[in-house]
């Protein structure tokens, strides 16, 4: 198993829809893993040549965005 430590976690996004009488309808929307340097990638079905990132914002960019 330690030859693929490094390999990331794949988890799968849904988007649920609920109908008028209540019901839940999960839908498979894409998948979602951690890279190595501990940000997030996106890949929804949806926008397939699309890939979204998420990353912890930086002290810096947060004090921009303050001073705006």
């Amino acid at each position: 198993m330690e030859r693929f430590a490094h390999l990331a976690l794949r988890q799968t996004i849904y988007v649920i829809h609920t109908s008028e009488s209540g019901k839940s309808y999960w839908n498979r929307a894409g998948v979602a893993f951690e890279n190595r340097d501990g940000s997030f990638t996106f890949k929804l079905d949806i926008l397939p040549q699309t890939k979204f990132q998420l990353r912890e914002e930086h002290p810096v960019a947060k004090q921009e965005a303050a001073a705006e």
